[in-house]
C-alpha cells in the first residue's frame, strides 16, 4: 500500500498532520517525514519514496513499540543521520500510527529535546480518533444466531487472557547478525520471568495478543518472538493446553512466536521436552533449545519438527577460539543445524573478536546485539532508549 492507494480523506488529514509536524521538528533541520498507519504502511510522505534501510526500520521501530505499551518515543543512527520515531496509541495501548523522521545529527543548541517531543505528541493527540466498532456489531439487520466455531474460539481465547492477565510489560532484543549479509528480525523476549508456569502463562498471553494486533503473517521479513520458559513450563501439558484456545483464534503466521527450552528441561526430560515439541508444531509455534552443547546429549531432539533454533552455551562457545574440543564441539553443531535447516545463537557474546571468530566458524546471530555492534549513539537519551528496548 503507497500513499496513492491511501484514501482520500486518510490523505489529507495526514498531509496536514505532517505539515504541522515539519514545522515543529523544523530546529532539528528535517530531511524527511512519513507518517504510517499501525501496520506501517505509509500514508504520507513528504520526501520521496523510503530507501529499503528506512522501511527496515520502520519494521523495527513497530517491533519494539508493539511490545512495550509504555514506549513512545525512538531514536536511531542511520547512514550519518539521526531517525526519530513517535508512536501513537489507541486508549489500550495498543500502537495506532507511526511518524517517521529522518533528521541532522546536528541541531540548533537552543533546542529542548524534552520541550519539542511534548509539542509533537500535543499536535498528535489533537488528530487522534475512536477506534470504529468491528463490522456488524451495531447492524440491526442481524438477528440472534448461535455462535459460530471462531466466535467460540474467542471466547475461550477471552477467557484465558482474564484468567492469566495482560497487564504484563515484556521487552525484547534482537540478535545480532555476526555473518554479513542480509537483514533479521529475530527477537528474544528479555524479561520472561521464567519462575513458574503462571508467570510464563502471563506473558505468553500478552505476547500473543500483541502478535495477533500486529498482524505481520505476511510482511516481507516477518519478525519472529521466542518466549524463555521455565521447565515446569514445558514439562506440564497446563501450558500449551491453557494457551491452545488463544493461540487457535490469534491465527500467528508460521514461526511468528517461539519458545525457548531451558537445558533443565531438555537435558534431564528427554522424552518429556520432545512431547512439548511436537505438540507445538500444530500450534504454528517455533522451538529453541537454550545452552545447547552435545556433551550434554539431546541429539535425538533436532530431528523435532518444530525445532528452529540452537542457542549455544556461553560456556561453550567462550571457550571455542582456544580450546579445541570445544572447537569441535561448536563445529559439529554448526553443520548439523546447517543440514537440518536451523540456525543458530551464540550466548555470553561480549567482544568484537569473539563475535568475528563465531561468525568466521558459521554461527550466524549473537543473543546481545547491544554487546557487538559499533557506531551507535553515545546520547545518554540514546542509551537509555538502546537498553529499553534491548537495540
Amino acid at each position: 500500500m503507497s500513499p496513492a492507494d491511501t484514501p482520500e480523506i486518510e490523505r489529507k488529514v495526514a498531509a496536514q498532520l505532517g505539515s504541522r509536524l515539519l514545522k515543529i521538528l523544523a530546529p532539528m533541520r528535517v530531511r524527511s517525514l512519513s507518517l504510517h498507519n499501525a501496520t506501517g504502511q505509509p500514508l504520507w510522505i513528504n520526501g520521496g519514496e523510503l530507501t529499503e534501510p528506512q522501511r527496515l526500520q520502520v519494521q523495527e521501530a513497530q517491533d519494539a513499540f508493539a511490545l512495550d505499551s509504555r514506549l513512545q518515543h525512538l531514536e536511531r543512527d542511520l547512514d550519518g543521520t539521526r531517525t526519530l520515531f513517535f508512536c501513537t496509541r489507541t486508549p489500550d495501548g495498543a500502537p495506532a500510527g507511526l511518524v517517521f523522521a529522518v533528521v541532522s545529527v546536528r541541531r540548533r543548541p537552543d533546542v529542548d529535546p524534552g520541550a519539542l517531543r511534548e509539542r509533537v505528541f500535543t499536535t498528535l493527540r489533537r488528530f487522534s480518533t475512536a477506534d470504529l466498532m468491528p463490522p456488524g456489531v451495531l447492524d440491526s439487520r442481524t438477528g440472534p444466531t448461535e455462535p459460530s466455531a471462531e466466535q467460540i474460539a474467542a471466547i475461550e481465547a477471552a477467557k484465558v487472557k482474564a484468567e492469566v492477565g495482560e497487564a504484563v510489560s515484556l521487552r525484547s532484543r534482537p540478535y545480532a547478525r555476526l555473518r554479513p549479509g542480509g537483514t533479521t528480525r529475530r527477537y528474544e523476549i528479555v524479561d520472561a520471568g521464567t519462575d513458574s508456569l503462571e508467570q510464563d502463562l502471563k506473558r505468553a498471553a500478552r505476547l500473543i495478543a500483541l502478535l495477533k494486533r500486529r498482524d505481520s503473517r505476511h510482511a516481507p521479513i516477518p519478525a519472529s518472538f521466542t518466549l524463555p520458559l521455565c521447565a515446569t513450563s514445558v514439562l506440564s501439558a497446563e501450558f500449551l493446553h491453557r494457551l491452545q484456545p488463544m493461540l487457535q483464534d490469534a491465527h500467528l503466521g508460521e514461526d511468528m512466536l517461539g519458545f525457548s527450552i531451558p537445558a533443565a528441561a531438555w537435558h534431564g526430560h528427554a522424552t518429556a521436552t520432545e512431547l512439548f515439541i511436537a505438540q507445538c508444531k500444530p500450534l504454528r509455534c517455533y522451538v529453541a533449545l537454550d545452552d545447547f552443547d552435545l556433551t550434554r546429549g539431546g541429539f535425538d531432539l533436532l530431528r523435532a519438527g518444530a525445532l528452529r533454533c540452537l542457542k549455544l552455551d556461553p560456556a561453550l562457545t567462550t571457550s571455542a577460539p582456544d580450546d579445541r574440543f570445544a572447537h569441535a564441539n561448536v563445529a559439529a553443531i554448526v553443520k548439523a543445524a546447517r543440514v537440518l535447516g536451523l540456525y543458530c545463537v551464540a550466548k555470553g557474546v561480549k567482544s568484537a573478536p569473539l563475535a568475528r571468530w563465531l561468525a568466521s566458524n558459521g554461527i550466524e546471530f549473537a543473543d546481545r546485539a547491544s554487546r557487538v555492534r559499533k557506531g551507535d549513539s553515545t546520547t545518554r537519551r540514546a542509551r537509555v532508549l538502546q537498553q529499553a528496548n534491548g537495540a
